[in-house]
Formats: structure tokens, C-alpha cells, sequence
């Protein structure tokens, strides 16, 4: 099978055959013309002989005659319509003028009319105008695809946003950060009084999705200035200078304005740093070009222009030093995924407009989605809100939410799809052992929700609560190790010894996991010397030790996993055969049935909810 293409060839192929059919469009319009022109040019009149010109004369055939006695010619109008036109010597003049009059003919003696001047000029008006809208469409990049800036990417953007800073949430250390970037573009003088050099630009960096395209336009719609954004890949072509002359565009534009911003998205497109040595292709060197011309246009600024350069990406570290010295984009702003906090924030935003119900706790939505970004939190209210216009509802509910948050991390649920009773059992029991290891283990994050809906590729799902802290300690990590091996753990007990392939995702997690407390956390019995992962890749006797701890790390913690569901049989029975009944369940419901199998087990008033059994050692 071939290998399948890259967009930056598709993009090629695609400006290559839309080059090819205007080319050929340009070359039919040609011919189309000619032939036009062709049809519209009168057809002139038929050269004959003096003498056949004569014999039509003395024949009385000759309607009308106009003699031009300078070019010794006379154009004959005979009878049917038709013309013709002889040449005579100029002493025959006088004679052929007589046998006209004899023969009754009008004779006009005054030189024979030109042809008209626009019919003569009409080809070459064609030509002309055909050759200038060719060289018009490659100025303008219309054959290649390189289009000017204006017009791209649909309507330009050179007015003030509306956007503020109230409409940013979950980067409150990056909107501070930006605060000074506005002052200067609402009152750059009190910076220059004091000999301050005033910023030339930031690099907001960030995964996807957190919202720095948004916060760049809060900075343009706080300040009150144009915002001119473009994306890195709208300098990149195949085409010597065109990148470079779109970058002069813009700073051009910018300019011209009373201070603003120039947002440039990926800009790791053009940016990443320059090659050295052989190897260049023509895509490479134009990319290079292009990324010096934007490095000299950022130099030419000057404090009279309030111009601020805002750029984006993810992949800061391939970018050219060149690019983020001082002076250019001398300051990254990070703009990182947002903590509890900041969800709870940007779901907030997001909720106000839309008509939430009272029993909606954007908390604990908050706290159900750890690691979502800014756009997939607005995708769970946007899902939510459609969620409650497919059930006929007017306000959005907690069930609406609680759908919304699985069907963006899971996908839909697949209500069509074929389940059999074993596999549904099979998927209530794991998920009950992840719930269970969950709910006993100190170190664990609570299981929020669990469910045996497929959805996606998963059959079911256990929702963890997640945790702010930015430390990870040995028995936190030893605890999710053990979590991830409950579902396997529960599989066995329940089919007495087998398995399935069912915890092939939590196999992974806990795989990574635990090479990573080897290689980099110095959380085993390796040591401290870390370990890069391409001395893992390559093998050797260092690797062999570092597998080998971390399957030790793995087959501890299934045993202390099975030790700890084995004694706790009776609550994780009880857990699967609930899923089973109601396909979802709360960690509230959760604490329910723990209490009522500690007071059944133990035969006295129910355990407070919330209370946990010390982890084995």
C-alpha cells in the first residue's frame, strides 16, 4: 500500500492542478477569441482582374463604383450585393470612368473608406487585454494559489474585537501577563518618558485549545486597536517570495492603522529553526526566506507604531533563537491547561448565557474533567445544552451535563451496539474493580462515576476525581498502580483464574507509569540514576534491569490489588450486580452500598460515609 500523502503535499498537488486548469481556461479563452473575432471582422471584398472587372462594367452588372485615383483601385458594388475591387493603371483612370457612366453606374470619386478603427484595433484589443489579465492573475497568485492578503481566509479582520478579558478563564497568571501589553497600546508615552523600550512582542505558548487565539483578541479588544491575525501556514508556499512579500503585507497594513496587533497562529509553521549543512529543498529555502523577512520587518518597529507582534504555538522548542531573542518575541507567556479552578471558571463563561437548572454543580463537572482544555470544556456545555433539547427540555440539567462530559472524552454512546450477558458482566465487574481498589485505597483519587455504557471503544468507564497538586508522592503513584490493576484483578475472580483483553488500556497506563517511577521519578528499587528513554529503546543491561523493576512494580501491586478485592469480595459483588441494574452509578451511591455491605458484614450501624480501610503493606 502506498504511503498516504502529507497535507503540505496535498496542499502542493491541489495548487498544481488548479494552476493546470486555469492555465488551460487562460489558453481556451485565446482560442475562444480568435475565432470571436474571426466571426465579428467583416469579410473584405474579392480581388479580381482588371479585366473581368470591365466585362462586369460593359455587361451592366456594376451597381455602383468607388474610384480612389491615389491608389489606382475601384471597389465595384454589382448587382446581388456582392463586392469586388480592381487594380488599373493610373492613365486608365479617365477611360474606366466613362465606361462606368456609360454603363449607368454611380461612380463615387473619392478614395475608398478604411476599414474603422475600432474594428481594426479589435484582435489586438483582445490580445492585449487577455496577456494583461494573465499577468494580473500571477501577480496576484490567482494561477498559484498565492493569493494577497486580502481576501484570505474569508473576511479580513482589521477591526477592534469584542472580546475582553472577562471572556478569559482558567489563565489568570497569562491575562496578567497581557495587561501590560494593553497599557502600552493605550499609553505607550508613559513608557518612553522614563526611557523604557516598549515590548515588540509574545509567544503564547500552550497545549491546544487553551485559549490563546482568544486571550490575544482580549488583548486587541482591551486596547481598543485592529487585530490582524493570520495563521503560520498562510506564508507558506512553494512559490519563491511570495511568503516573504505576504509578511510585508501584513506589517504593511499594520502600519498604515493607529497601533494594533498582529496575532500570527502555529507559527512554528515558518518558524522552526533554519537548517544547516545540504539537504535544503525548495519548500525549505522558502520557508527560511519568509521567516527572515518576518525577523526584519520586527526590527523595523518603532515606537511611533504601537505595534505589537502576539504569536501561538505548542511547539515552542523547534523554534529559531532567532525568533524569541530579545527585541522580537522576547517574552513567552505560558498559557497551560486550566487547573480545578480555572474549569470551574471557563465552564462558568461558558454557562451564563445558557439556561442551567438548579441542581447543576459546575464544581463537580470541574472536578470530572481533569486535563480537558478551554474548547472541550465549551464542547461539554455545548454538548449539555444539546443533550437537553434532544430530551424536549428547557433547562439544562446535571444529567445533561453528566452526558455531555462522557460523550466528549468518549465519544457517543453506542446504544446500538450488541452486548452479550457475559460481556456485560464481564465489564461490571472490572469497572467494579477499579471502583472498589478506588474507594479503599488512601492514596487514591475518588471514583466520581462509573458506568458499563459503551461508548467509543471503551464498554464502560470509571470516572476518577483527579487532584490539583503538582507533586506526584511514591504512594500516590503505587496507588494508581493498584487501581489499574482492579479491573484485571476483578476479571479473575469473577471467572475463577482467566481473564480477558479487556484491560489492555489499563495495562498501558500502568506500564508508563510505572517505567516512568524507574527512568524518572527515582521511586524504585533502581535507584536514583535516571534513565533516558532511548537507552530503554536500545536495550542493553541497563534496560533489562529497568524492565524488570518495573515488572516488579506491576505484579506488586496485582498482588496487593487481589489481596485487597479478595478480602472486600462482598463489596465489590455488590457494586458489579448494582451496575449491572442501573448502568451508572455515583460516587454518592457509591458510599451508600459500601455502608449498607459494612453493616450487613459487620452487623452494626453503618460505617460513616467517606470512611476507608487501610491499604496493605
Amino acid at each position: 500500500m502506498a504511503p498516504q500523502q502529507s497535507h503540505h503535499q496535498r496542499s502542493r498537488a491541489a495548487r498544481h492542478r488548479r494552476t493546470a486548469l486555469v492555465a488551460a481556461g487562460m489558453l481556451a479563452a485565446v482560442a475562444a477569441a480568435v475565432v470571436v473575432v474571426e466571426q465579428v471582422m467583416p469579410e473584405g471584398p474579392e480581388q479580381v482582374p482588371l479585366s473581368e472587372a470591365v466585362a462586369a462594367v460593359a455587361a451592366g452588372d456594376v451597381e455602383s463604383a468607388s474610384m480612389d485615383e491615389a491608389a489606382a483601385t475601384v471597389l465595384l458594388t454589382l448587382q446581388d450585393g456582392s463586392s469586388v475591387t480592381a487594380a488599373f493603371p493610373k492613365a486608365y483612370a479617365g477611360t474606366l470612368t466613362e465606361q462606368l457612366v456609360d454603363a449607368g453606374a454611380e461612380v463615387d470619386t473619392d478614395p475608398l473608406r478604411a476599414p474603422g478603427l475600432l474594428s481594426s484595433l479589435l484582435p489586438l484589443l483582445v490580445m492585449v487585454a487577455l496577456v494583461g489579465g494573465l499577468v494580473w492573475a500571477m501577480r496576484t497568485g490567482a494561477l498559484t494559489g498565492a493569493r494577497s492578503m486580502k481576501g484570505r481566509r474569508g473576511k479580513q479582520v482589521d477591526d477592534v474585537p469584542s472580546a475582553r478579558f472577562s471572556d478569559v478563564a482558567g489563565c489568570e497568571e497569562a491575562v496578567t501577563e497581557m495587561r501590560e501589553l494593553v497599557e502600552f497600546l493605550r499609553d505607550g508615552e508613559r513608557f518612553t518618558r522614563v526611557g523604557a523600550r516598549p515590548p515588540r512582542g509574545a509567544l503564547l505558548v500552550g497545549p491546544p485549545g487553551t485559549g490563546k487565539t482568544l486571550l490575544a483578541r482580549a488583548v486587541a479588544g482591551e486596547a481598543g486597536v485592529p487585530f490582524f491575525p493570520l495563521a503560520g501556514s498562510d506564508f507558506v508556499e512553494t512559490y519563491a517570495g511570495v511568503g516573504a512579500r505576504r509578511v510585508r503585507d501584513l506589517f504593511d497594513r499594520a502600519r498604515n492603522s493607529d497601533g494594533g496587533i498582529i496575532f500570527i497562529d502555529e507559527i512554528d509553521a515558518i518558524g522552526r529553526a533554519r537548517s544547516e549543512g545540504p539537504g535544503h529543498s525548495g519548500a525549505d529555502t522558502e520557508r527560511e526566506n519568509t521567516l527572515i523577512s518576518m525577523l526584519n520587518e520586527m526590527d523595523g518597529f518603532d515606537t511611533d507604531h504601537r505595534i505589537i507582534v502576539l504569536a501561538a504555538t505548542n511547539r515552542a522548542d523547534v523554534l529559531d533563537p532567532a525568533l524569541t531573542r530579545p527585541g522580537r518575541l522576547d517574552r513567552q507567556v505560558q498559557v497551560p491547561a486550566p487547573d480545578r479552578r480555572g474549569r470551574t471558571e471557563i465552564l462558568t463563561v461558558h454557562a451564563r448565557s445558557r439556561p442551567m437548572a438548579d441542581d447543576v454543580d459546575l464544581v463537580s463537572v470541574a472536578r470530572r474533567t481533569p486535563g480537558m482544555s478551554g474548547a472541550e470544556l465549551a464542547q461539554v456545555v455545548n454538548e449539555a445544552c444539546m443533550e437537553a433539547a434532544r430530551r424536549g427540555l428547557h433547562l439544562v440539567d446535571s444529567d445533561c451535563l453528566d452526558a455531555a462530559v462522557a460523550t466528549v472524552a468518549l465519544g457517543r454512546a453506542r446504544t446500538a451496539a450488541l452486548v452479550t450477558d457475559f460481556d456485560r458482566r464481564v465489564t461490571a465487574w472490572h469497572e467494579a474493580g477499579h471502583t472498589v481498589a478506588a474507594l479503599l485505597l488512601d492514596h487514591a483519587d475518588d471514583p466520581v462515576q462509573v458506568s458499563i455504557v459503551p461508548r467509543g471503544p471503551a464498554g464502560g468507564v470509571t470516572w476518577m476525581s483527579g487532584n490539583d497538586d503538582m507533586f506526584l508522592t511514591r504512594g500516590r503513584a503505587l496507588a494508581d498502580l493498584r487501581v489499574s490493576m482492579g479491573g484485571r484483578v476483578a476479571e479473575e475472580l469473577l471467572l475463577d483464574g482467566e481473564f480477558t483483553q479487556g484491560a489492555h488500556g489499563d495495562l498501558s497506563a500502568a506500564s508508563a507509569r510505572a517505567l516512568a517511577m524507574v527512568t524518572k521519578y527515582g521511586m524504585s528499587r533502581h535507584g536514583y540514576l535516571l534513565v533516558d528513554d532511548d537507552t530503554v529503546r536500545m536495550g542493553g543491561e541497563v534496560a533489562h534491569e529497568v524492565r524488570a523493576v518495573a515488572e516488579e512494580l506491576l505484579r506488586q501491586a496485582h498482588r496487593d490489588a487481589t489481596s485487597l478485592l479478595t478480602g472486600n469480595r462482598a463489596l465489590l459483588t455488590a457494586v458489579a450486580e448494582q451496575l449491572l441494574e442501573a448502568e451508572n452509578l455515583t460516587l454518592a451511591q457509591l458510599r451508600v452500598i459500601q455502608a449498607e455491605v459494612a453493616a450487613r458484614d459487620l452487623g452494626r450501624i453503618p460505617v460513616q460515609a467517606g470512611a476507608r480501610t487501610r491499604e496493605p503493606a
